[in-house]
C-alpha cells in the first residue's frame, strides 16, 4: 500500500475529512484533533498495512507509522487541506483538563521539534569539536556557527508564537508581532542591564522589563489571550473594517496585558517550576532518577513528556542546562533498544525478528516507539527489562547530577550535548548510557517470556500450578461469558488503555448481575488487592484479565469479595468474585467490565462472539472466539 492510498484509508476510517479539525505529525506518529471520536474506525484502522498501532491518547487521536510518518503525513494533509474547522464547537480536546493540557503543549512543541532538535544537535557537535581541538571556540568559523545553532533557542518565543497560533487557531502574524513585542530590543537592553526594573504605560500600568529571549511559556499564554481577543473583536468591528481594526484591536488590547501581566506570570512559573525539578534531584537524586527513569516509556506512551517541556526550556534558559527530561529520556530510550536487542537475539519467529531489527536501530538514536509498539510492548516482559534498565540509568544520572546543555533527541546522537569541560559530566553520561542498554537487554535474555514463536521456548519450569499455552494450527478457542449484562465493543470502553488494544484484545460488558464466573476451566493467576480485577489462564493457554468497572481500584476493595486465590483450579462455572454495582454507581465510576485476552500476540486472531448492544448470560454464551 502506497502512502496516498494509506493516507486515504486513514482519513476514511476516521469519519472523513470533515471529521478532522486539526492534524500534525512527530517523529513517529499522525496526530489529530476530531469533531466526533465515535466515527472513528480504531480496530480497522489499526489492520491497515503500514499503520504500527492507534489510540486516543491526551485529547488526540494517534495513528502511530514509524519512519513514514513525514511521507504519510503530506498526503494525509494534501486530503485535509482545506477541511481544517475553526468552529471553536468543534474541537475535541474534550475531556479532563490535563488532556486538554497535554493535547495543547503537544500540538504547540512538536511542529517546531525539527528546529529545536537540529541546532541541538549541531551544538552538540560542536562541542565534540572544540573538545578535539578542531574548531577554535574563538574563530569567526565558531562564531557563525554558533549563531545558527543558538537562533532556534534565542528565538524560541517567534517559533512558538506561529505555532501557538495555530493551535488557538488565531492570526499568526499578529502572534508573531507579540513575540517580537516581548523581544523588542530595547526591552532586552533594560532588562539585561538590569537598570530599570519596570516602566510605565499610560501613567498606571507598571510593566517589568524581563528578558524573554529562550522562553516559551510566557508566549504560550500571550498567544492563548491574543486568540480570544481577536475573536471578541471581530464580533463587535463591522466586517467591512475587520482587515483594519481586527488587528489593530488586537494588539492594542494584549500586548500591553501581556507586557504587564501575563508574561511576567510565565516566568514565574517557568522559574518555580525549574527550581521544583532542581530542588528534587537535589534532595533525592537517585531515587528521583531511579523513578523517573523507569516510569518514563509509560510517561512518553501517555504523552505526558509534553508536561516536563516548559520546565526543560525555563532550565535551559536560565541555567543552561537540564537535568530532568532529556537525561532521563535518553537512559530510558537506550534501555528500550537494549531490551529490543534482547528480543530480536532471543526470538525464532522471523516476523518478530524483522520487527525488532527494524525497531532497534531508530531506538538507538531516540525514537522508541516503533520499538515500544511493536516489539516490547507486546511481548510484556520486555517492556518491564527496558523500565528497570530505565530506572538505573536513571538513579546514575541522579546520584551524579548528569545535565545536558541543549535540546536534542535523546539517543546516542545527543550525548555530545552532555560534554562540559573540566567536569566527569560526559563520562557518566555514557556510564549511564551503557548501564540502562546492558539491564535492559541483559534482563530481557534472563526473564522467561513469548517470543513470538509458535512455542514458548523459555517457558517457566516452576512449579505454580499455572497452565502453559498450548497452540496448535487451525484450532480456536471459545471463552463463555463471565458476567451477565450488555455487550459492548472494546474500541468503545472509556479508558484508552483498554480502548487501544495495548493490554489486548477482548470486549466489554456492561454487568446487570454481581457475580464473576469462570468463563473456562483453568487456573487463577492474578488477583488484588482491592479485588476489582481476577486473571485466569485456560487449560488451551489463554490468559485472561477480567477488570469491573472502571478505575474502581479506587474503592480499595469496598463491596468486592473474592471466592478464589491466586493458584487455584477453576472450572468454568465457577464464581470468582462478588462485587456490589450500586456502590460502584454511587462512586460515580463506570461499570464498563473489560474482558482481555493479555497474550493476544500468541494468536491468530481474538473474535467478539457477540456485537455491540447484545445481552448475554454468564456461563451460557460465548463472548470471545480465540483463533489460533
Amino acid at each position: 500500500m502506497d502512502n496516498r492510498q494509506l493516507a486515504e484509508n486513514i482519513v476514511r476510517e476516521m469519519g472523513g475529512k470533515e471529521n478532522i479539525t486539526q492534524n500534525w505529525h512527530c517523529i513517529t506518529r499522525l496526530r489529530f484533533n476530531v469533531a466526533d471520536s465515535k466515527k472513528i474506525n480504531i480496530e480497522a484502522i489499526k489492520q491497515l498495512d503500514g499503520v504500527m498501532g492507534a489510540q486516543f491518547q491526551s485529547g488526540q487521536f494517534q495513528v502511530i507509522i514509524g519512519s513514514e510518518v513525514a511521507n504519510v503525513f503530506n498526503e494525509v494533509d494534501q486530503i485535509t487541506h482545506g477541511s481544517i474547522v475553526d468552529d471553536d464547537s468543534t474541537n475535541s480536546s474534550s475531556g479532563n483538563i490535563l488532556d486538554k493540557l497535554f493535547d495543547i503543549i503537544s500540538g504547540i512543541f512538536t511542529p517546531i521539534l525539527a528546529a529545536i532538535t537540529g541546532s541541538g544537535l549541531l551544538k552538540g557537535i560542536m562541542a565534540i569539536l572544540v573538545w578535539a581541538n578542531m574548531l577554535n571556540a574563538e574563530s569567526q568559523t565558531y562564531m557563525i556557527l554558533d549563531a545558527i545553532s543558538n537562533a532556534t533557542f534565542h528565538f524560541l518565543p517567534f517559533l512558538v508564537a506561529f505555532s501557538a497560533a495555530n493551535k488557538f487557531k488565531t492570526n499568526p502574524s499578529l502572534a508573531g508581532a507579540l513575540a517580537g513585542i516581548l523581544m523588542y530590543p530595547q526591552i532586552m537592553a533594560l532588562a539585561d542591564a538590569g537598570e530599570v526594573s519596570s516602566v510605565t504605560f499610560l501613567g498606571f500600568l507598571n510593566i517589568p522589563m524581563n528578558n524573554y529571549a529562550s522562553s516559551v511559556l510566557p508566549i504560550i499564554l500571550g498567544v492563548w489571550l491574543m486568540s480570544y481577543v481577536e475573536k471578541y473583536s471581530k464580533k463587535i468591528v463591522p466586517k467591512s473594517l475587520t482587515i483594519i481594526f481586527v488587528p489593530l484591536l488586537t494588539l492594542l488590547i494584549t500586548a500591553p496585558l501581556v507586557l504587564a501581566f501575563i508574561a511576567p506570570l510565565g516566568t514565574f512559573i517557568g522559574t518555580y517550576l525549574e527550581m521544583f525539578f532542581t530542588k528534587l534531584f537535589g534532595v533525592a537524586g537517585p531515587v528521583a532518577g531511579a523513578l523517573m527513569g523507569g516510569l518514563m516509556p509509560l510517561i512518553v506512551v501517555t504523552g505526558m513528556h509534553y508536561a516536563f517541556f516548559p520546565g526543560t526550556f525555563a532550565s535551559l534558559g536560565k541555567l543552561g542546562y537540564d537535568i530532568m527530561l532529556l537525561p532521563l529520556n535518553l537512559v530510558a530510550n537506550l534501555a528500550q533498544a537494549g531490551a529490543t536487542l534482547g528480543v530480536l537475539i532471543k526470538t525464532k519467529d522471523k516476523k518478530m525478528k524483522q520487527i525488532a531489527v527494524s525497531a532497534f536501530i531508530p531506538a538507538l538514536f531516540g525514537i522508541t516507539e516503533p520499538a515500544i509498539y511493536g516489539v516490547t510492548m507486546k511481548l510484556k516482559k520486555p517492556f518491564y527489562a527496558s523500565m528497570a534498565g530505565g530506572a538505573v540509568g536513571g538513579a546514575i544520572y541522579g546520584l551524579f547530577v548528569v545535565k545536558t546543555f541543549s535540546f536534542a533527541v535523546p539517543g546516542l546522537l545527543a550525548l555530545p550535548t552532555y560534554i562540559e569541560n573540566g567536569t566527569n559530566n560526559f563520562l557518566w553520561a555514557v556510564v549511564g548510557v551503557l548501564s540502562s542498554f546492558f539491564v535492559g537487554l541483559i534482563v530481557t535474555m534472563l526473564v522467561p517470556f513469548e517470543l513470538g514463536d509458535k512455542k514458548d521456548v523459555t517457558a517457566d519450569t516452576s512449579t505454580t500450578p499455572v497452565a502453559q499455552p498450548i497452540i496448535t494450527k487451525d484450532k480456536s478457542h471459545k471463552v463463555l461469558s463471565p458476567l451477565t449484562g450488555e455487550v459492548k465493543e472494546l474500541a468503545t470502553c472509556p479508558d484508552d488503555t483498554f480502548a487501544s488494544g495495548v493490554v489486548g484484545k477482548g470486549i466489554g460488558v456492561i454487568p446487570s448481575g454481581d457475580f464473576v464466573y469462570a468463563p473456562f476451566d483453568g487456573t487463577v493467576t492474578m488477583t488484588t488487592p482491592s479485588k476489582h480485577a481476577i486473571g485466569l489462564v485456560s487449560n488451551d493457554g489463554v490468559e485472561l484479565l477480567i477488570h469491573v468497572g472502571l478505575d474502581t481500584v479506587e474503592l480499595e476493595g469496598k463491596g468486592f469479595e473474592y471466592f478464589v486465590k491466586e493458584g487455584d483450579v477453576v472450572t468454568h462455572g465457577d464464581k470468582l468474585l462478588s462485587f456490589n454495582r450500586k456502590v460502584i454507581e454511587e462512586a460515580e465510576y463506570s461499570l464498563f467490565t473489560p474482558i482481555i485476552v493479555t497474550n493476544t500476540p500468541n494468536f491468530l486472531d481474538i473474535v467478539p462472539a457477540l456485537g455491540e448492544g447484545d445481552t448475554v448470560t454468564a456461563g451460557q454464551e460465548d463472548v470471545l472466539i480465540v483463533v489460533s
